[in-house]
């Protein structure tokens, strides 16, 4: 049971320990808040709300307002009140035998008519006390008082605009002087024989008898650093909350004297403009009992309210508002927040939180409200704040560390996990590993086999193609001379063409099929040579100009005039692939014509995308059928009815499209004809000659217009012919199998390639890397193909 027990304590202190710091941040930051003043605005809404809360009090009979309103100016017909009346009602009161009668109208200067009146009455009446203003801007009070029947009645207003402080006395130039609302208590209390003193408590401080008026110092209740003049006694406001708080007589009714005397017997009357024409007004936690259809409170009003708090205080110990010290309001502001901070680290469920924190926060209420009732202005808007602040952020950190918490134990599992299926995965992979190494040993002995058989089909279709063709040239050439002979009838003329087309078809068959058999076991290689382009394409127009135009049809070819001339590539490939092209649109196309346009794309520095389109007007291609142009031994349609050809030539120009780094294209729609895009990447040629070249072949548009074109050729610089040599001879020491890996890299720009390659050189030909690797810094990739071509020609001589 203790075991269990000191767990449980344990678990609590560990919960605490994680929200502690954070609390302590946020207990920290409420502190800094309101030491900065940022609660006091609420702080002092929160107090006006409480002293409206009061419960209801009697009216203070004491107490009678003489009332200066609208009415009575208009009835009266000016204002200032004239002296004369005023004088006439100052009288009639005194007749009614007032304790003190105080005049709350500044009388500075003369209102005639009745100023004599007025003086004299000021005079003969001594219990009579007028008003004046000390702080800047001061104003004078009617110089037939005495300075002793004089109060002031400067008001102190917070920021808000709201007056909730009153001044009782404060030095000036002339001496210590008293409000009007204390000097009016003073003469009242004084017939109770009690009178005015120093506090006890506060040495500072005012005191009636046993009631000290609590001094406002800068950081009173919910102040912060509350401004004071040097020498100024202030204390705070308790209002007396009723619908009636005093009695209230208009100035005409004490003029047609038709005021009750037992309503001014012994009491203290106060005489004030009570109209907002006149403005003197303010706002206050109060009810205006003049106009309580109105947000404010008149300047008699409020005097009324502090003289009764004075009163009250002292005869029937109603309470004066006060306030903790500095330390005690922070103990209590940090205790609400450690009682935030044990909800949120106790209590699991957020609704059970949410009650929790509603009642402490309604206590927190209760109890600051029965403390003013007693007359103790305690902070709520800051322990409020604390209180939520703890419980509301640390209930989300405490929920955020309980995720994380769920987090960490359940990748702790999936580690758990990961570490048996791991522990079973290296078992797993140690099994596979064996197979696949048994696999590996079978692939390697079946590549073995399959590069045996390869090497063998290639040797055969070598031997073959040898063989068929002795006697296959034998028969084509007899034949040839068989046809020559004009002595054999037409029929024998007509049965030895068939027999030279038959063998020529043959021929045909050999070489496509040692072309793909090439193709296929990676014999075909690029072998790179300078050319012209236009002795390339006046071959190609040599071959089947006549042919085309024996077929009543129309040869258009159209080179693009910006195409440089001298160009470096393996000519012969780009010839054969062109002729098998030229030569399918020729036998597919019956009417129209066949169109062979040459453009170009420039990639990188001296590297060109030659592009061949042969258009034709043929028969064309359905789209069901296009898939089977590329396959070998595949025909279509009209290929099958034509019974020509094998299906290997568009195949065969395939790959060597794509050998040359390009590709074959096809758009093609029945009965309207083909289109073949043919591209290779080309380089152009280091030539001795500079400047253009004219171009000789013909190039006619559609409309059959002549039109010349002109090749450009590029300014280059010949090779050093000893150099070259030199190169050359130590290149032919290397495999031919790393000489055609470095042409190709060369011709593709492949630096990364080229420097690989180039560390395969054994280092007693330092010479030969230097050199070759010089050429790859400066980007010359096309001198290292030209050497490595020269090698390779010069090893097949």
């Amino acid at each position: 049971m203790i075991y269990r027990t000191w767990n449980r304590i344990c678990n609590q202190i560990a919960v605490l320990q994680v929200g502690l710091l954070p609390g302590l941040l946020f207990l920290g930051l409420i502190t800094a808040s309101r030491l900065a003043g940022a609660f006091q605005p609420l702080e002092w809404k929160a107090l006006d709300a409480f002293l409206r809360s009061h419960p209801q009090e009697p009216t203070d009979e004491r107490i009678l307002l003489v009332s200066i309103n609208e009415e009575t100016i208009q009835s009266i017909g000016t204002y200032p009140i004239p002296d004369r009346p005023l004088a006439k009602v100052l009288r009639t009161l005194h007749s009614h035998e007032p304790q003190v009668i105080g005049l709350d109208l500044f009388r500075d200067l003369p209102v005639e008519p009745g100023h004599d009146e007025l003086q004299a009455t000021l005079q003969d009446i001594p219990n009579i006390i007028g008003i004046n203003k000390v702080l800047i801007p001061p104003l004078p009070a009617t110089h037939t008082l005495p300075p002793e029947k004089i109060g002031f009645v400067d008001a102190i207003y917070d920021q808000d605009g709201w007056q909730r402080r009153m001044i009782l006395g404060t030095q000036t130039e002339e001496g210590f002087r008293f409000s009007l609302a204390l000097l009016l208590a003073q003469s009242y209390l004084e017939q109770e024989q009690i009178f005015l003193e120093n506090g006890q408590q506060d040495p500072d401080a005012m005191r009636f008898g046993n009631a000290e008026l609590h001094r406002v110092h800068p950081n009173f209740g919910g102040y912060v650093n509350a401004g004071a003049e040097p020498g100024m006694v202030q204390t705070l406001l308790n209002f007396r909350q009723s619908d009636r708080p005093f009695r209230v007589v208009t100035f005409q009714d004490v003029l047609a004297g038709n005021v009750n005397p037992d309503w001014v017997r012994d009491r203290i009357v106060l005489i004030g403009v009570t109209t907002p024409s006149i403005k003197d007004y303010t706002n206050a936690a109060t009810q205006s009992v003049i106009s309580p259809e109105l947000d404010f409170v008149y300047g008699v009003e409020i005097q009324a309210h502090a003289v009764s708090q004075i009163i009250s205080a002292v005869l029937e110990q109603r309470p004066l508002l006060r306030s903790w010290s500095d330390p005690e309001e922070y103990l209590w502001i940090i205790g609400w927040g450690l009682v935030g901070i044990a909800f949120a680290g106790y209590i699991r469920q957020p609704l059970h939180g949410l009650l929790w924190v509603s009642l402490s926060t309604v206590t927190i209420t209760g109890i600051s409200y029965i403390m003013l009732l007693t007359g103790w202005w305690i902070p709520w808007v800051p322990a409020v704040a604390s209180l939520l602040l703890n419980s509301a952020g640390l209930a989300a950190f405490y929920q955020y560390d309980r995720v994380i918490q769920t987090k960490i134990k359940a990748q702790q599992q999936t580690v758990a996990i990961l570490e048996n299926a791991k522990s079973d995965l290296e078992v797993t992979v140690a099994e596979r590993t064996a197979e696949l190494r048994q696999s590996n040993v079978e692939l390697n002995q079946a590549k073995e086999v399959s590069e045996a058989a390869s090497r063998a089909k290639s040797n055969f279709l070598a031997h073959m193609s040898h063989e068929l063709k002795t006697p296959l040239n034998a028969i084509l050439g007899f034949s040839q001379l068989v046809a020559k002979d004009t002595n054999i009838s037409e029929m024998s003329q007509k049965r030895v063409q068939m027999i030279s087309q038959s063998g020529e078809h043959l021929l045909e068959l050999i070489n496509d099929i040692l072309s793909m058999a090439k193709l296929e076991s990676n014999k075909q290689i690029l072998h790179q040579a300078p050319f012209a382009l236009d002795d390339l394409i006046t071959t190609i127009e040599s071959l089947f100009r006549l042919r085309i135009e024996q077929k009543g049809l129309q040869f258009l070819i159209k080179i693009a005039p910006t195409i440089p001339n001298e160009l470096m590539g393996d000519a012969s490939k780009l010839r054969q692939v062109l002729i098998n092209l030229l030569g399918n649109a020729l036998k597919f196309t019956q009417t129209g014509h066949i169109a062979l346009h040459v453009a170009y794309t420039a990639h990188q520095q001296d590297v060109l995308s030659l592009q061949f389109e042969i258009k034709d007007t043929g028969e064309g291609i359905s789209e069901s059928e296009l898939h089977k142009l590329f396959i070998p031994f595949e025909q279509t349609k009209s290929g099958e009815n034509s019974k020509i050809g094998t299906g290997l030539g568009l195949p065969i120009s395939q790959q060597l499209a794509q050998l040359m780094g390009g590709d074959i294209q096809v758009i093609s729609q029945r009965g309207q004809g083909s289109t073949f895009t043919f591209t290779a990447q080309v380089l152009i040629s280091l030539s001795p000659q500079s400047g253009k070249t004219e171009r000789s072949v013909p190039s006619t548009d559609a409309d059959q217009q002549p039109n010349d074109t002109t090749l450009v050729g590029k300014d280059t610089t010949p090779l050093n012919g000893t150099r070259n040599n030199t190169i050359v001879t130590a290149l032919a020491t290397m495999p031919p199998d790393w000489l055609t890996k470095l042409h190709q890299a060369a011709q593709r720009l492949n630096g990364k390639q080229v420097n690989v390659l180039l560390k395969d050189i054994p280092p007693s030909q330092i010479s030969l890397t230097k050199q070759l690797m010089a050429f790859a810094k400066d980007y010359e990739y096309t001198k290292i193909a030209e050497l490595v071509d020269m090698c390779l020609l010069k090893q097949d001589d």
